[in-house]
């Protein structure tokens, strides 16, 4: 019993469907997580700062939980291009380390056109692995308060975190907030005799800044408090002006730049990655016709008559005997009409002439001494064809007595 082959495998249509299926799908897949990977990884350490992944009594998951329980659009931003947007962008505690930190909190908040900036207040430390602070405590006021030089905001500008704890309208355990000259920024809600939320006069960009100074009534420790919650939930809808809310990742360590697939996914580059992708289909579409079985190599001679034949004339074309060639044709076509007439033996002029009466009487226009000038006068394959031809029409005309085939005769 011989084992199928390889080349049978593939004859049926059906399995070349299933492979060109297969390929396409596995690069797509490869393309996807490529492109989103990052966004579907997981894994690593939990967050335990200020941002809005982290769990820690300092993070922000709590109110990005709240927000989309109250129905407001809520997205996490880890783009560093500082795209335009709509709605309201809550950058929550920035850490300004470098000139480029100060310079992308400029970026984002010049391309936003409402602004609600948390300052920073505490910091924290975890064990490995723990989702949970260990411990807190206070930032230094004057690593803070470079933030306000970044924003343009006058050096009148500090925190005050002097006042008693207070409890209306909101919980503040240690109250950190704003002191100012009433000419750089506006007080919004005032706590006692500092100012929680104020709005800034002329910030870059042109549009809508506010700061909130204490993030204990929005962090996951503060909205552990009902008013904390009821305050900063009212206050991000008033300030979103029916947007949606932009929690900005990228001051946290979470920006990444799109990668190379990405970017070729973009426009206008775009346009030139469907252009390949289609090139790429048409290759596979064309390199289909390899599979199935292999075709048998054909022998260099070709059985049957017409390859002789297709042979000798293009010798006879190629040796430029075409005059001889037709000349021996018309002797052939004169032995078998003389064969089939019954003409009696004569000398070959005399032939000629007893065949020229005959071709008369039957009412043919073609005469032999006028085929005989014809073959004299053969001198390219073209003429050589004519005058066979010619040959043809009288030997066949001669032999079945009709003149069909005479060249001008009778019908």
């Amino acid at each position: 019993m011989s084992e199928p082959t390889t080349p049978a495998l593939f004859a049926r249509r059906s399995t070349v469907y299933v492979i060109v299926a297969v390929a396409a799908l596995s690069l797509l897949v490869a393309a996807a997580l490529t492109v989103f990977g990052d966004e579907l990884a997981g894994g690593g350490e939990p967050a335990v700062g200020p941002d809005t992944y982290s769990r820690s009594a300092i993070g922000y998951r709590g109110l990005v939980a709240l927000l989309e329980q109250l129905g407001v659009p809520t997205v996490r931003s880890r783009r560093e291009d500082g795209s335009q947007h709509a709605g309201l962008l809550i950058i929550a505690e920035p850490s300004l380390g470098d000139e480029a930190a100060r310079e992308r909190l400029r970026r984002l908040v010049t391309g936003s056109p409402r602004t609600l900036i948390i300052l920073p207040k505490w910091y924290g430390s975890a064990e490995p692995g723990e989702a949970w602070v260990d411990q807190v405590g206070l930032i230094p006021a004057a690593e803070i308060e470079p933030l306000f030089e970044a924003l343009d905001v006058d050096e009148s500008v500090v925190l005050d975190r002097s006042i008693l704890p207070v409890a209306t309208p909101v919980t503040l355990r240690q109250p950190q907030l704003l002191a100012y000259a009433e000419e750089v920024v506006e007080t919004v809600d005032a706590v006692g005799e500092g100012t929680l939320l104020a709005e800034v006069f002329d910030p870059p960009g042109g549009g809508e800044l506010w700061i909130l100074s204490d993030p204990d009534v929005a962090n996951n420790h503060g909205l552990r408090h009902p008013g904390n919650a009821r305050y900063v939930a009212l206050l991000i809808d008033r300030l979103r002006a029916g947007g949606p809310v932009m929690f900005d990742e990228t001051v946290h360590g979470y920006g990444h730049n799109p990668g190379l697939v990405r970017t070729l996914l973009r426009f206008p580059l775009a346009l030139a990655t469907v252009q390949v992708g289609l090139c790429a289909l048409l290759a596979a579409w064309a390199a289909m016709v390899w599979f199935g079985p292999r075709r048998s190599t054909p022998p260099p001679i070709a059985p049957g008559k017409d390859f002789l034949i297709a042979n000798t004339a293009a010798l006879l074309l190629y040796g430029g005997h075409h005059r001889a060639a037709v000349r021996r044709y018309l002797g052939h076509a004169v032995a078998v009409v003389r064969a089939a007439v019954h003409g009696p033996q004569l000398a070959p002029a005399e032939v000629t002439r007893w065949l020229d009466r005959l071709a008369a009487a039957r009412g043919l226009s073609a005469t032999l001494a006028g085929l005989e000038a014809a073959v004299d006068a053969v001198r390219t394959p073209a003429q050589a064809i004519a005058a066979a031809d010619a040959i043809h029409r009288w030997r066949v005309a001669m032999t079945t007595g009709s003149g069909g085939g005479g060249g001008g005769g009778k019908r």
